[in-house]
């Protein structure tokens, strides 16, 4: 008799740093018997912080993968780092879930990144189960942590457990009787169903029939927040929740007949070569098969998704890999021999339904150089790898300068790349001190035009008109040019060069909050080279940002400080210094909490400065909130990288050569 697929639900362990997240990851592998013995952080014994680098510092930086059998239910574990400078691996694991399991200290409550990404879940309606951690510390008070996060999200949250001995060594957990009339009345409640209501209210000795699957439709839903608490460290609270996620749950189905599939993750193994950890929404992954890798950014003028070839599939089990011939819907898997794949690309075909999240603003532009000099190409190999890994450092090469610059979230990522960069390769690189990343926008409506037509053989015009959008609006493309006057396919070329050509502007940064719109354009049935118009775009967009003129903006942080109150004054002064504004402080229990937003560029090194000023006993946490206008002298140019299409005769004769090779 053939043995039926067990229950599959992909599920990620995330949370402000700090607050027990890889702890308990642990557990759940030793309680599950995938592994003998719990590691600890603190030893640098987890099992999940692979990397010497994680074990040397005690926290995640990299996703780590697990799978294990609980009650005969598939759990595919994805332990997210808990540091904000390792957003990007954070947001790529949440667009692969099923539902994430939020840790959350019962001891400091919500803290900053706990907030994003309740708000991350909310927005997306992806099911969360809340972990109300440290039940075993002095100082714990869970349920009024929980009454904290309905309080910030307007989501129910419904506890499925107790707590005996909180804040003692002896804490523990005990699951909830269901039967308990006022927990049913929460529950009924929870679900905002009258006719719930009402069967309860007729019959006040039993559940209503239908709770239990009402429950589950609303934590499917994101509408309903299960709670557990519970102390990691000695594994008290986990089989309760295990329980709940095997018991409330619903596999997902697949999205479509066709492949889907998401890389999450990109890593390197030794004897293998590149390994892209996916997760499957539809179809089948075989080995030797061939699928189509869509990138999330395509290289400058490639029109067509490569199609590569798999050389070998692996599926995870516990914390191994072992070879499968094939993996199929809703399965975690590793892939080998796809040369060009990157960490968030798509593997088949794109499908509705895809969860796509966005908490990552790289801030910090940083230049890295090798401490010794011949070693310049080896580095930059090095950083592309590691680009693989993490678009979002989008390693930048300055050829006529032979620099290269990295985005970075923080300065800790600096550390952690330059450990990566010796540990992986060998190599000494020194990271200089980071800068801002700037933007631009137009100042006012104007038009930019180009007629490239010189030297044969090539003829491409173009006429754009481009105007200022409101702050936070991004980028906007238009055509009114009817087909006739310019073939579909050129227009199409036009379409793909404008936001590459806006990359950098005036000053050297990205410019945004704007609308162009290509208002004429005219081609030659002879003298028309195919990419012609990859050239004339750049140059009739930076004629018209030179008409438009460009303003700097700003990247603005919405910041968060709690200390003692003692220290209220204090806190004010030095956020007056470095330009924040911020909004009347809450105080409670002997603590102030205050929220501002302030200029990247004067956080630096706040942090350390907050220290300072509060002996060591403040709280800091920060996250990207927008961007605004630079006021008068404030901000910095960039020089820029790669030919100026201002200088059209330079910028042709480089197009021109890049194009015959």
């Amino acid at each position: 008799m053939e043995r039926k697929k067990p229950k599959t639900l992909n599920l990620g362990i995330v949370a402000h740093a700090d607050a027990g997240k890889t702890t308990l990851t642990e557990q759940i592998l030793f309680q599950s018997g995938a592994i003998r013995t719990a590691g600890s952080v603190d030893n640098g014994t987890a099992s999940t912080d692979a990397m010497e680098i994680e074990r040397r510092r005690g926290i995640s930086v990299r996703t780590a993968c697990a799978s294990v059998l609980w009650k005969d239910v598939r759990l595919n574990l994805i332990d997210a780092p808990g540091h904000a400078d390792f957003l990007s691996e954070v947001e790529r694991s949440l667009s692969v879930l099923d539902a994430a399991v939020l840790v959350i200290s019962a001891v400091e409550g919500v803290q900053p990144q706990t907030r994003m990404l309740l708000d991350a879940f909310r927005r997306a309606e992806l099911p969360c189960f809340l972990f109300l951690n440290k039940l075993d510390r002095a100082g714990s008070h869970w349920e009024s942590v929980l009454s904290q996060v309905e309080q910030e999200t307007g989501i129910p949250c419904l506890s499925f457990c107790m707590a005996k001995a909180e804040g003692t060594e002896t804490a523990a957990a005990c699951s909830i009787d269901p039967s308990d009339p006022a927990w049913l009345e929460r529950a009924v409640l929870a679900c905002g169903d009258d006719r719930l209501l009402e069967e309860l209210l007729s019959n006040e000795e039993r559940a209503p029939d239908s709770l239990w699957d009402s429950l589950r439709k609303k934590i499917g839903e994101g509408k309903l927040f299960p709670a557990f608490c519970g102390a990691s460290k000695y594994g008290r609270g986990v089989p309760e929740l295990l329980d709940a996620l095997c018991g409330l749950l619903r596999e997902a189905p697949p999205l479509g007949e066709e492949l889907c599939a998401r890389v999450y993750k990109v890593e390197r193994d030794p004897t293998l070569g590149k390994a892209a950890y996916v997760r499957l929404f539809s179809g089948t992954l075989r080995n030797r098969q061939t699928v189509t890798v869509l990138q999330n950014e395509k290289t400058a003028w490639r029109e067509e998704a490569p199609a590569e070839k798999i050389s070998r599939v692996r599926r995870v089990e516990g914390r191994r890999l072992e070879d499968a011939e094939a993996v199929e819907a809703n399965e975690i898997a590793v892939v080998y021999g796809l040369s060009s794949v990157r960490a968030g690309d798509l593997l088949g075909k794109e499908l509705s339904g895809l969860r796509d999240y966005r908490l990552a603003e790289p801030l910090m532009l940083c230049r890295v150089e090798p401490e010794q000099p011949e070693e310049l190409p080896r580095l930059t190999e090095a950083l592309y790898q590691l680009e693989e890994e993490d678009p979002a450092l989008k390693c930048e090469w300055n050829r006529e300068k032979r620099e290269v610059w990295l985005r970075l979230t923080g300065k800790i990522q600096a550390e952690v790349l330059e450990a990566l960069l010796q540990e992986r390769w060998g190599l000494s690189a020194r990271f200089g001190e980071p800068s801002v990343i700037y933007r631009e926008t137009p100042v006012t409506a104007g038009e930019g035009f180009e007629a490239y037509t010189m030297p044969k053989p090539c003829w491409a015009v173009v006429r754009f008109l481009i105007e200022p959008l409101p702050r936070g609006f991004g980028f906007e493309y238009v055509c009114k040019v009817s087909p006739n006057r310019l073939p579909y396919r050129y227009q199409a070329h036009v379409e793909t060069a404008v936001p590459r050509a806006l990359e950098q502007g005036l000053s050297g940064w990205q410019v945004t909050d704007l609308r162009v719109t290509l208002i004429d354009g005219e081609s030659h049935n002879v003298h028309t080279h195919p990419l012609d118009f990859f050239v004339a775009t750049p140059m009739g967009i930076m004629d018209g940002l030179r008409n438009t003129g460009t303003r700097l903006l700003e990247p603005m942080l919405k910041a968060e400080f709690t200390a003692p109150e003692e220290y209220l004054g204090k806190t004010i002064s030095l956020l007056v210094a470095h330009r924040a504004r911020f909004d009347t402080p809450v105080t409670g229990e002997g603590r102030f909490r205050l929220e501002a937003v302030l200029p990247a560029a004067e956080a630096m090194d706040l942090p350390v400065e907050f220290a300072a000023c509060t002996a060591g006993t403040g709280v800091y946490g920060s996250r990207f909130s927008h961007y605004e206008d630079c006021p008068e002298g404030v901000g910095q140019s960039r020089e820029r990288i790669g030919p100026d299409p201002l200088d059209r005769s330079r910028f042709i004769l480089a197009a021109r050569s890049a194009l015959s090779q």
